[in-house]
């Protein structure tokens, strides 16, 4: 990295550089960064003053932050473009803006970097960037040399032209036309058809066999695309990395063989294999396929593609709207600045929901986050079925535990009635956050009134270390409940190397215990087997009199659902025990 590092100052040294940002404490702070690649630095305000000083003056590089006054980011960068089409932008965000992004893309950038910047990051984009300010000049140099040498000087600037721009459009590993090229060609032409065929696990060859190898198998692959095309007329691109691209122009499928294509090629990669000296055998390529069909931003659509079906390990996925990820992005920035206005405003906070014994009296009761909103004066408790999971992807999680876990805690401390708390094995695999837990059931002296629930998942791979964890939380009295028993990834192997206090059935089970034999037949299971095992069970999401009569005939120890209560906040619900 120092070494990268070092080539991007020197070649960084002798570009100008102008910087748009409106926030005075942002601008010092980046500029400690910038001062250290740049010496010609100019600084702009924001937008308008940027726009009035590319104007006034030439520069190779504009640095600019999005949201400005009077002027912003992308507003100021259009005019830029119309001015000079080929400056060189880079865009600052302290955000995943995913309007300003994909607007920004439309416009054509050159990169993207989060704010506040880190010195890896900066490096990695900047010596993208910088190389290819560099080799703009040379090919400007270049043609200005030939405009102004005689004639016979212009055969020799010619040749040097042609290989500086074949090398700026080309992977010199492969051969193949590069991600620059693709874009242009897509952006000046109307193709119908993408397709990217990613080389599954590529990273590991090189691990394995070496950057030597690694390389082997990408010019392989490449050959091997090449001969595909040999009777074709498609374009051929390495894109980046293990990533390659066929582009096909609508006038290439007028007999509308492109599927027939795509299904040859798909099979032909089944059985793809590349033959590696360092060892002296052949090794099997797998690959994963995206690909976009008539689509307005064909790569991006592609992209969006190849990336479901590396999710869903299926071989290949053509894009339609269900995989469309810019929707659910938008979704997940909505619940994030919810979730963090609801942080600010003190507005995430516990509820309650009793658990009954099978006389109906309640004897606990498991804590339920909830997010408040008031509209027109009116309180709505959102449940975390809507924003658990954007959380995740907006590393808001970890904040929200803590909230809960805290404000749970106080609120029960001292009034010795037990209740539970919900966590994730993930939660249970974070060092910090099981610190944070031993610290709150110290400080509010909570452990003997405490239940766990920890949620089953399939990422689980060491037993043995989340046994360990719970057993750390015993010795401060808590008890260990397994939730959502039933629905998919339990084992009875792995569950009682946990030696759970209480199951907790899954709700897809009680709702069909009535109507559904095989549910009836996996709750009797549950409940025999955890009574032979001394485990309690409670069924949750029991909803009416007819599920609660056929669960006691199953002799299960303890219900929880909207038959008995609905979640109600601690003090209205206290005040009723």
């Amino acid at each position: 990295m120092n070494q990268s590092i070092q080539e991007c100052i020197l070649y960084s040294k002798d570009l100008r550089l102008l910087y748009v940002e409106d926030n005075k404490d942002a601008r010092t702070f980046t500029l400690e960064l910038l001062n250290r690649f740049f010496t010609d630095i100019a600084i702009a305000i924001d937008g308008e003053d940027g726009l009035k000083q590319f104007k006034a003056s030439e520069f190779d590089l504009v640095i600019t932050d999005l949201n400005m006054p009077n002027m912003d980011g992308i507003e100021m960068s259009k005019e830029m473009k119309r001015i000079n089409e080929s400056i060189s932008i880079i865009i600052l965000s302290a955000h995943n803006e995913t309007d300003f992004f994909i607007s920004s893309i439309q416009l054509g950038v050159d990169g993207f970097l989060l704010k506040p910047l880190e010195l890896s990051q900066f490096a990695q984009t900047m010596s993208k960037v910088v190389e290819k300010i560099h080799l703009k000049k040379e090919v400007k140099l270049y043609q200005t040399e030939l405009e102004d040498s005689n004639k016979n000087l212009e055969q020799k600037v010619q040749e040097r032209t042609n290989e500086l721009e074949y090398k700026v459009y080309h992977d010199d590993l492969t051969g193949l036309k590069n991600h620059t090229a693709m874009m242009k060609k897509i952006n000046n032409f109307t193709f119908e058809t993408l397709v990217l065929v990613d080389i599954a696990g590529f990273q590991k060859f090189n691990d394995l066999y070496g950057l030597s190898a690694g390389n082997t198998i990408l010019i392989k692959f490449a050959d091997s695309l090449n001969e595909f095309n040999a009777q074709k007329t498609y374009t051929l691109f390495r894109v980046y990395s293990d990533v390659f691209a066929i582009l096909y122009a609508s006038q290439e499928i007028e007999n509308d063989h492109s599927d027939i294509d795509i299904q040859r090629l798909i099979d032909s990669f089944k059985k793809f294999k590349v033959y590696i000296e360092e060892i002296e055998a052949e090794v099997d390529i797998e690959t994963t396929i995206g690909i976009a069909i008539n689509q307005d931003n064909l790569f991006v659509k592609a992209d969006m593609a190849l990336k479901h079906a590396k999710k869903l390990k299926k071989q290949a996925i053509i894009y339609s709207e269900e995989i469309d990820t810019s929707k659910q992005l938008l979704k997940d920035m909505h619940w994030k600045n919810e979730i963090q206005n609801a942080i600010s405003t003190d507005n995430i906070i516990p509820v309650f929901q009793g658990i009954v014994d099978i006389d109906g009296n309640v004897i606990k009761y498991e804590t339920l986050m909830r997010l408040t909103q008031f509209s027109n004066n009116e309180e709505k408790l959102i449940s975390p079925y809507f924003f658990l999971e954007a959380s995740v992807k907006t590393r808001q999680y970890d904040k929200l535990t803590r909230i809960i876990v805290e404000k749970s805690f106080e609120f029960m401390s001292g009034k010795g009635i037990d209740f539970s708390i919900n966590l994730s094995f993930e939660d249970l695999s974070d060092p910090l956050r099981v610190q944070f837990l031993h610290d709150q059931i110290a400080k509010y002296e909570i452990g003997n009134n405490l239940i766990m629930e920890v949620l089953e998942s399939e990422v689980v791979s060491d037993y043995k270390m989340v046994a360990d964890i719970l057993n750390s939380f015993r010795e401060s009295g808590v008890r260990i409940a397994i939730d959502d028993f039933g629905s998919g990834y339990s084992n009875f192997e792995h569950i009682l190397r946990l030696n759970p206090d209480y199951l907790k059935i899954d709700a897809s089970l009680i709702k069909e215990v009535v109507t559904d034999e095989k549910s009836f037949t996996l709750v009797k299971a549950i409940a025999e087997f955890s009574k032979e095992l001394g485990i309690k069970v409670i069924a949750e999401y029991v909803s009416s009199k007819e599920i609660f009569d056929i669960l006691k005939e199953l002799s299960i120890d303890e219900y929880q659902g909207f038959y008995f209560s609905m979640p109600s906040k601690g003090l209205e619900l206290i005040r009723d025990v």
